[in-house]
């Protein structure tokens, strides 16, 4: 498939970010009124949840949670509308028994086992509803099974991950005898399979020597929870009052030396919240999105973090995957769950190419008539800045050509926007760039040594720091 037009332009955020007033400036009253914590902690995300748990539980009483959002959970946010239930970001527990989530889930009786392949209509398409090449498709699913073990990895360290998958993709795809005229198609659907688990744009934006040091699950079971991924965050709320959480209350500054103007901090951390509550604490844990950091350390921290965390926030970028949903009053594919395989063999018009990046929609579990697909990367972006009802209606015809039936109008429709959460910036796992792996951060394990100030540790969250190859 060679794209005859480009995608349509991503979306500019006007509106002012609600910190922006803040940037480099000081009122000496937020020394002057700031309440005193012994922890605050910044972010109500599961990592921060975890914390807060934790504090609590041990006897650290005088904490404050603090978080942007007006819900807590982060990317983990549970739908509910009557009996429909989605998830917006996290939805498997992956790796089975080696995911501490796993024994958890079956603490808490919320486990739910997927169903079976075989239970699945499963369906290998084009985009206009042709029967596509079933060599394509193993192709790409064995090239997927050898790229993603760590072993592999090996010789492309200096590389992009996806040189594993295009260098070793024509002489399998030769092999399987896939059909000529589908060759770039499936090309095409593997880099987007990739995609859909990592979150990137390109393949290759993510250095292979970084995807190396992820953890291997191995085969992924494909555990859900039952009644809702926000089971965990019940979970965790249960030992954290609601007075020790703040909701809708963005951390605009940070200040850990050892004084701002006007007074001493002595040896503690003064934190001003939008709403300029401001905060004295002898600890603070921050554990916003890398994506956030990323865009915003310089304005948040004063001073300025360390350079070698500066660095690497430089050569590390947060990827993003959205999701499309879809439901009707009765599955209109028929009475099994849905796998819907698609391949372009054509270029689709410039407004409708966000839908490129979707390789697959399949039946939402425990939702028998609903179905989703996984959008991420640049296509992400495209299909962010299309109204909600033109991205419904360009979901609709792509099922309905791909199927060759006919859709009815969906009765539910719902589309995230990672991207456009300014407090999110994006969604998934974090990676380090090509260059920046060989350059500067040739792994992650100079990001879990803390700094010492004042004889206080600072370090950064595992959500940069860390070795697993999926989120939660």
């Amino acid at each position: 498939m060679l794209r005859s037009k480009p995608l349509p332009p991503k979306i500019q955020k006007f509106s002012a970010y609600v910190c922006d007033p803040f940037v480099n400036t000081y009122d000496s009253q937020w020394l002057a009124n700031a309440e005193l914590a012994d922890v605050v902690v910044v972010g109500g995300g599961v990592a921060g949840l975890s914390a807060m748990k934790t504090l609590l539980t041990n006897g650290v009483s005088n904490a404050v949670l603090l978080e942007a959002q007006d819900y807590v959970g982060g990317r983990v946010r549970t739908h509910r509308e009557g009996d429909i239930l989605t998830e917006d970001g996290a939805e498997w527990i992956h790796g089975g028994e080696t995911n501490r989530l796993y024994g958890l889930a079956q603490e808490l009786k919320g486990l739910t086992q997927p169903l079976p392949d075989s239970d699945y209509d499963f369906r290998l398409r084009t985009q206009t509803g042709g029967n596509a090449d079933e060599n394509g498709y193993d192709t790409a699913s064995k090239l997927y099974e050898v790229c993603e073990k760590n072993s592999v990895l090996k010789k492309y360290l200096k590389f992009g991950y996806g040189k594993c998958y295009a260098d070793r993709f024509d002489k399998q795809y030769t092999r399987y005898e896939g059909k000529e005229q589908e060759r770039e198609a499936w090309r095409h659907y593997l880099e987007m399979w990739v995609n859909k688990d990592t979150g990137l744009s390109d393949w290759n934006d993510q250095s292979a020597k970084d995807a190396d040091y992820f953890t291997d699950w191995g085969n992924d079971q494909w555990n859900q929870w039952a009644d809702g991924y926000d089971t965990l965050v019940n979970y965790l709320m249960k030992d954290i009052p609601e007075s020790k959480v703040k909701l809708s209350s963005p951390v605009c500054r940070i200040f850990w030396g050892n004084k701002v103007e006007g007074g001493s901090l002595g040896g503690r951390v003064l934190v001003v919240t939008a709403d300029e509550v401001s905060y004295l604490a002898n600890h603070v844990i921050t554990t916003v999105s890398v994506g956030v950091l990323k865009k915003r350390h310089a304005e948040i921290f004063t001073p300025a973090l360390k350079k070698s965390y500066r660095k690497a926030l430089a050569v590390t970028n947060l990827g993003i995957a959205d999701k499309v949903q879809l439901g009707w009053d009765s599955a209109w594919w028929g009475p099994n769950p849905l796998s819907l395989q698609i391949i372009f063999t054509e270029s689709l018009p410039a407004e409708m190419s966000w839908l490129e990046g979707v390789m697959e929609f399949m039946t939402i579990h425990q939702q028998p008539t609903m179905c989703q697909a996984f959008v991420t990367g640049e296509y992400a972006q495209a299909m962010e800045a299309l109204p909600e009802e033109t991205v419904k209606q360009h979901a609709v015809w792509l099922l309905a050509n791909a199927t060759g039936q006919e859709v009815p109008e969906p009765t539910f429709f719902r589309r995230t926007q990672w991207g456009l959460d300014e407090f999110m910036e994006g969604s998934y796992q974090s990676y380090v760039t090509v260059n920046g792996a060989r350059r500067i951060l040739k792994n992650r394990k100079p990001l879990s040594k803390p700094a010492l100030r004042k004889r206080k540790p600072v370090r950064l969250s595992q959500s940069l720091c860390g070795f697993s190859q999926k989120n939660i």
